[in-house]
């Protein structure tokens, strides 16, 4: 079966009883609260604009790679990074943004990428898993948030 390209586009988004700077230190350490393949650093200064960070995951014998630079840092409001996956017309992208609310901030994460695709999995199925994760991911940032872990 040869492999096809799929684009994943989605927006996600909770509201936090927080206020943006609570939010924000954790948004910067995402392997308290993201799932899946942790990225390490590979370059440049840690929570900076430049930071180079990379996952490796290996799934029924084929190893995938995501790089993730970061490329706008407008604390305590917004982040976004660039995916380089190793699929054609690379790079997507996701972002998070802080809206201050009265007493609460909303949180969205937006992401766009490309991923070749095989196997049984169709397009609508990665695209819900995703949605999903995305989901669960931010629900455990606003538990860690609202119940004070902000600060390790």
């Amino acid at each position: 079966m040869s492999a096809r390209m799929v684009d994943l586009v989605t927006r996600n988004a909770v509201e936090i009883l927080a206020e943006p700077e609570a939010v924000w230190p954790l948004l910067l350490d995402p392997d308290r609260w993201k799932q899946g393949a942790k990225p390490v650093r590979e370059s440049g200064e840690e929570g900076a604009v430049g930071e180079v960070r990379v996952a490796r995951e290996e799934v029924d014998g084929v190893e995938y790679r995501l790089a993730v630079e970061t490329v706008v840092l407008e604390p305590p409001f917004r982040k976004v990074v660039k995916l380089l996956t190793g699929a054609p017309h690379d790079p997507g992208w996701a972002a998070w943004q802080l809206v201050p609310l009265a007493g609460s901030t909303l949180v969205s994460y937006e992401v766009y990428s490309r991923h070749e695709m095989d196997g049984g999995t169709t397009a609508d199925d990665y695209r819900a898993a995703n949605e999903l994760r995305f989901d669960a991911e931010l629900a455990t940032l606003k538990r860690l948030v609202e119940a004070g872990g902000g600060a390790r």
